[in-house]
């Protein structure tokens, strides 16, 4: 089992399930904590009696436990370890900001709720806006008065302007919503489904989900490979 409980996004009980359908239920399943590289899920594997060659039908993840609000819940039962690893590393990969941002985006009704939201959030950020140690009307209104640059009027004139009834006509306009890590609202840009493509400059490190591909092929290439037959000399 792996010991990494002081720094992940998530972690998942993944259990064999010939072993659990058989009952075998105590040694069935081990927690794998993710981000995982290729040897430790390949450890997590070897562990519950499979080979890294096993396919989602061979294994399902009983239970999840994750600081991110929604998450647990969003992640499923049954889904490919190298989906999981993949966004486990995009999320871990984020910005702190942009990862504040999402812990702030879950405690209010624009809250993630899907797996596929959450797979996509790594380029969708910016479909929010979180304006951290912004907690109240009178905070926003001031922040709107006098620091946003949005208000163009003499200072005089914004003396005189409660700034916790624009605060509150603000966030209504916004439906924006307060949180711990700050104020968030919408951006006004458009959910993308797909990530974009990127152009790469310079060698890319091959991710986790390259390495499992490649050892999984060279795993069932040795499970198919015929013995060598012995060498025989011509018949006479």
């Amino acid at each position: 089992m792996q010991d990494n409980s002081s720094d992940y996004i998530f972690k998942a009980y993944i259990t064999n399930t010939a072993a659990y359908d058989s009952g075998e239920r105590d040694n069935a399943g081990t927690w794998l904590y993710f981000p995982a590289n290729a040897e430790e899920i390949t450890a997590a594997f070897t562990e519950i009696g499979l080979p890294i060659s096993a396919t989602p039908d061979m294994y399902f993840f009983d239970d999840y436990v994750s600081d991110v609000p929604g998450l647990r819940l969003a992640l499923p039962m049954y889904a490919h370890v190298d989906d999981l690893a993949m966004l486990a590393q995009e999320l871990s990969d984020l910005p702190d900001h942009e990862f504040n941002k999402l812990m702030a985006v879950q405690e209010t009704p624009l809250r993630l709720t899907d797996f596929e939201q959450f797979k996509e959030y790594p380029h969708n950020f910016d479909y929010f806006i979180l304006i951290p140690g912004m907690n109240s009307d009178e905070a926003l209104g001031r922040y709107q008065l006098y620091e946003s640059g949005m208000v163009e009027m003499p200072e005089v004139w914004k003396a005189g302007i409660d700034p916790e009834a624009f605060g509150r006509k603000v966030r209504e306009q916004d439906n924006g919503y307060f949180t711990d890590k700050g104020y968030v609202l919408l951006s006004g840009d458009e959910w993308e489904r797909e990530k974009p493509t990127v152009k790469q400059d310079k060698e890319v490190k091959p991710s986790v989900k390259d390495f499992l591909k490649q050892a999984k092929k060279e795993c069932a290439a040795r499970e198919v490979l015929p013995p060598k037959a012995d060498k025989h000399g011509p018949e006479l």
